[in-house]
């Protein structure tokens, strides 16, 4: 009897198959290592990825059980160079050798590019948390208004244009506003009031600018040091002032006025409580709130004498 197949499988590995390592897999591999130091910039736009010089990039050699890379990476200036490249040639080295599994003959880690940071060079460390500082409320747009202006003018020239589109092809009937204005202008000729028109428009022209590049004003001020999450308005600083200061002994009343510059409380004080007493119990309740509110403003106290209760 003849056996038409055999379920024995035999232990000899190159019977069972074999594992290749693609370049571009080690190539990958050898990039995401690089990229796990954060000091590593990517460049993968505009020229760059059209001619494949992005960074980084890895050029790899293969031998029969051994790999060679060269790494080209940019830099966070003002990074250590010296620091970054030996971190990064032991995590592509380390990572290499896990993946794969070979013998990682040479790490060639060469520098093509630094960048300029905004912030603070960052560190290898992935535990330190960097703070980023968040945009301050701001007003609207001065421009807004001018900007529906302009907006409902354009609404209206389209409106006129599909009007003389009508009724250039007869399914309007009137006379068309176009030609009737421009007839009007050809036949101007100059007068005393166009120098009024003129500076007039000079003007507007002028102040419609100044709105376009006039910066937003800031509504809110940040509480806390130099990276606020919390922000109020200077109402909200004022009330908190004028609160603090109330509640001091020998203060009959309180109003704050909160500006750019400067904090004014301005207090009524009971007649028999000496009133440098009353200036300094003032300023060390406000402490607390000036520690988180003040910022660059300075601190003014002022005091009159509250009037006296008649009792009749």
């Amino acid at each position: 009897m003849t056996q038409a197949g055999s379920d024995d499988v035999s232990d000899d590995p190159g019977v069972r198959g074999s594992l290749e390592i693609k370049d571009r897999a080690i190539s990958r591999t050898a990039i995401a290592a690089a990229l796990m130091d954060p000091r590593v910039t990517r460049t993968t736009v505009g020229l760059s990825r059209l001619t494949g010089r992005e960074l980084p990039r890895a050029d790899i050699t293969l031998g029969e059980d051994t790999i060679a890379v060269n790494l080209y990476i940019g830099v966070r200036w003002p990074s250590q160079i010296t620091e970054v490249t030996e971190a990064v040639h032991a995590e592509v080295e380390d990572a290499l050798a896990t993946m794969t599994g070979l013998h990682v003959h040479r790490v060639n880690v060469l520098v093509s590019d630094t960048t300029l940071a905004s912030g603070p060079a960052p560190v290898s460390n992935p535990d330190v948390s960097q703070t980023v500082s968040p945009r301050p409320p701001t007003e609207g747009p001065a421009a807004m208004p001018v900007a529906l202006l302009f907006g409902f003018v354009l609404l209206g020239v389209a409106f006129v244009a599909g009007r003389e589109f009508f009724i250039a092809n007869g399914n309007l009937g009137g006379s068309p506003w176009i030609a009737d204005a421009a007839s009007w202008i050809a036949r101007l000729h100059w007068q005393g009031w166009m120098i009024a028109a003129a500076i007039g428009a000079t003007v507007i022209g002028v102040l419609l600018v100044f709105i376009g590049v006039k910066p937003r004003t800031k509504t809110h001020s940040g509480l806390g040091g130099s990276a606020p999450t919390v922000w109020a308005t200077a109402t909200d600083i004022a009330r908190l002032c004028s609160a603090a200061a109330h509640s001091t002994r020998g203060v009959a009343d309180a109003h704050t006025v909160v500006t750019r510059r400067k904090i004014e409380v301005r207090v009524e004080r009971d007649g028999a409580v000496d009133a440098e007493l009353v200036d300094a119990a003032v300023r060390e309740a406000l402490a607390p709130t000036l520690s988180v509110a003040a910022g660059e403003r300075r601190l003014t106290v002022k005091q009159s004498l509250a009037a006296p209760t008649r009792v009749s």
